[in-house]
């Protein structure tokens, strides 16, 4: 419970709040534009008829025309917003909402419907985020802060001002109607962050703190919603068996033996192996689904092996998993292949605790992303659970809420740990502050001299890891010694021969006598790039990245080769090589509290060209950033997954760290917004569960079929 009392410090904080999300707000529905005009013309060319695609045209044509004027019509409707002085559920009952009834004509109607889609789609994208935020206004309400009934961030009343903007400038009901579809997608994406925002704001006035959580329950946020979500499921897999019920066949309900005999044969089919090639995962459900005792089993029984069957198929194949994550859950598979068989609302009970199980697994593994660290201490654990899950579960669902406990039980104790290394590291920065103000000054002066020392040698013809390698972390070693010893000083000359030295080092060498003076200027010239690399703090992992590449560029400069850029595998989700953020960003680097601080700013705007500038709406996401997002930074090794740890009351200082790495990153929301759009930075978003991927995936895959 909140300790602040004073109402008027209340209402203070939830003004501003509101404030805050107007304007971020208007400022997605500003920026929306383009979009909306290339959905519209997407939209046309895929029109099932020409009714459609000539609306879809002239919508297109209206949206150039016409859609600036939408945002101050949209921040024109907000301002005229009167707190509700009666709870929303009443409101529409009132004698002024009777007279004004009328016989809606069929215009009326069908934006009325689109209005209900669009509301009822953003709810539930934003369901968790709103249901914490009226559990605070709610509280509020109970201690006088806030009017009864007041609640100015309501999905419903926030739609219904930016349909009335629309209408205002986009009268005609087909193209308003088709207009308000395309806007819904975007408020989907968008506004939980948004939300997510504003819950922050009252987190940091103390209000309701405990409902914050790091890893978030993705049951449904109201009873009715899990209700909607089950009674679907329910629905769904009733239709899947009735498909496969011969006629005149027994109920589906009635007991026969084949389902037990199918169960008892399970203890004879080998378990997943704990260690499999890379990339290879046995479906040990498909192979128990096409054992003779399957052959006996109620269709029931047989949707079930197969939703299962096909669940672990789709998950094994998601991209967006880790193969660290995919070894654990498939020595799942037999676990929850009896839960389900025992169990047949497992499918439509998010609450099961196998479910909540499985979904913890997501919600842990978005600290690693693409590569899982094995000797994380929250790795482990979860290894250990799965182990003891897989070698002991036998139809008694305990062992399942036993692991639950188990882990929320360490990840709190973990989170102990990192919010106290966290907060260390935060003073170390708060406390250097004006000191960086200061340093940045210096260090901007020494970037230009770095990267007019490197201009000469980056435009000759280099392998695209040198060239990466010289702007990312090569320029940031002359930029530090510049700065510390100037640039006549003998480290900036020496870290600049070594630059000279490496791109002579990956040239095809053609006589004997270069491919002597190779073998003898190497050891010397590894151990100058390693020394240039500590003083940076690169991590082990992108330095051996970098160095397995210039082995083999090396050793195709011996064998007199042309460079070639090295064959890296990458998933089809991975974003292209990049260069890096170029010579734009300002870097430097200092050790606090035991861990190595990478500082990134921006150079006064003056100084940027209209590419090098960042985009209001990379601005915008940086803003709405909270503590506990994720962020990946990348480079030439690998991507590095960062949580913002700490944010700095004037919100111009974010710092980044992982509790896995012994490097954090201090960087400017400026900077990062012109990382987002380079792509040298990735926003992580929080998506759906795995598990509720797959079984979405399946149950659709599976009514497909039998289309």
């Amino acid at each position: 419970m909140t300790e602040t009392t004073d109402p008027v410090a209340i209402k203070k904080v939830v003004a501003s709040s509101l404030s805050m999300f107007e304007k971020e707000l208007c400022e997605l529905i500003d920026e929306l534009g383009p979009a909306l005009m290339e959905e519209a013309q997407a939209l046309a060319a895929l029109a099932p008829d020409q009714a459609k695609r000539t609306a879809c045209l002239h919508l297109r044509i209206d949206l150039q025309a016409d859609w600036s004027k939408v945002t101050p019509r949209l921040r024109a409707t907000l301002a005229q917003r009167v707190a509700l002085s009666q709870p929303a559920e009443t409101a529409r009952y009132t004698d002024q909402a009777l007279a004004n009834l009328h016989i809606l004509s069929d215009d009326e109607l069908t934006v009325q419907l689109a209005m209900r889609e669009l509301i009822d789609r953003v709810t539930s994208a934003c369901g968790e985020e709103t249901f914490a935020l009226e559990r605070r206004l709610a509280h509020l309400v109970l201690r006088d802060a806030l009017p009864r009934g007041d609640s100015p961030f309501r999905i419903d009343a926030v739609c219904a001002c930016i349909e009335s903007a629309c209408a205002a400038v986009f009268p005609e009901p087909a193209r308003r109607i088709l207009l308000l579809q395309m806007v819904g997608g975007h408020l989907v994406s968008e506004l939980p962050q948004l939300y997510r925002a504003i819950n922050e704001n009252l987190i940091d006035a103390d209000i309701l703190p405990r409902l914050k959580r790091n890893y978030r329950d993705t049951a449904p946020a109201t009873a009715a919603a899990a209700e909607a979500e089950a009674s679907k499921m329910t629905s769904t897999l009733e239709r899947l068996v009735k498909a496969r019920t011969p006629a005149g066949s027994a109920p589906a309900h009635e007991t026969k033996v084949g389902g037990r005999e199918f169960l008892d044969s399970l203890k004879t089919l080998p378990k997943a192996p704990a260690k499999e090639p890379a990339g290879t995962y046995t479906n040990v459900v498909r192979m128990a689904g096409d054992s003779e005792a399957a052959r006996n089993v109620r269709p029931i029984e047989a949707v079930t092996i197969e939703i299962v069957s096909t669940l672990f198929d789709l998950i094994f194949g998601d991209e967006h998993v880790a193969p660290g994550i995919k070894a654990l859950v498939s020595q799942l598979q037999m676990p929850v292949l009896k839960v389900a068989m025992v169990n047949q609302h497992f499918f439509a009970d998010r609450s099961h605790p196998a479910r909540r199980f499985l979904d913890s697994l997501s919600g842990i593994a978005i600290r690693w992303g693409k590569t899982v660290n094995t000797d994380d201490p929250f790795y482990r654990k979860l290894s250990e659970l799965v182990d003891r899950i897989q070698h002991t579960y036998d139809r008694d669902i305990s062992v399942f809420e036993v692991a639950i406990s188990e882990l929320a039980d360490f990840i709190a104790e973990r989170e102990v740990i990192e919010a106290e290394a966290n907060r260390e590291l935060a003073e170390a920065v708060r406390a250097r502050e004006e000191e960086i103000r200061v340093q940045r000054e210096g260090q901007a002066r020494a970037q230009q001299i770095a990267n007019q020392s490197l201009t000469p040698l980056l435009k000759q013809r280099l392998p695209e890891a040198i060239e990466g390698f010289l702007r990312n972390y090569w320029r940031d070693v002359l930029q530090g010694r510049i700065f510390s010893s100037g640039p006549d000083g003998a480290p900036f000359r020496e870290a600049l021969q070594s630059a000279l030295e490496l791109i002579w080092s990956v040239g095809p060498k053609k006589e004997a006598d270069e491919r002597r003076q190779q073998l003898s200027l190497l050891p010397a010239l590894l151990k100058k790039l390693n020394g240039g690399l500590d003083e940076i703090g690169v991590t082990t992992e992108e330095r051996k990245a970098f160095m397995d590449l210039l082995v083999e560029l090396q050793l195709a400069a011996l064998r007199a080769e042309k460079p070639v850029k090295p064959k890296v595998a990458r998933s089809a989700a991975e974003p292209p090589p990049i260069k890096g953020p170029g010579p734009t960003l300002q870097v430097s680097h200092a050790t606090k509290s035991g861990v190595h601080v990478q500082d990134i700013s921006l150079p006064g705007s003056e100084a940027l060209s209209a590419e090098n500038t960042p985009d209001p709406t990379n601005l915008r996401r940086v803003r709405q950033m909270v503590r506990g997002d994720w962020v990946d930074f990348v480079g030439i090794g690998p991507t590095r997954r960062e949580r913002l740890t700490w944010i700095n009351p004037s919100r111009s200082l974010l710092l980044f760290s992982n509790h896995a790495s012994e490097c954090a990153i201090s960087i400017t929301p400026e900077a990062l917004a012109l990382r987002l759009r380079n792509r040298t930075a990735m926003l992580v978003k929080r998506d759906t569960p795995m598990f509720e991927r797959a079984l979405h995936g399946a149950v659709q895959s599976m009514e497909a079929q039998k289309k």
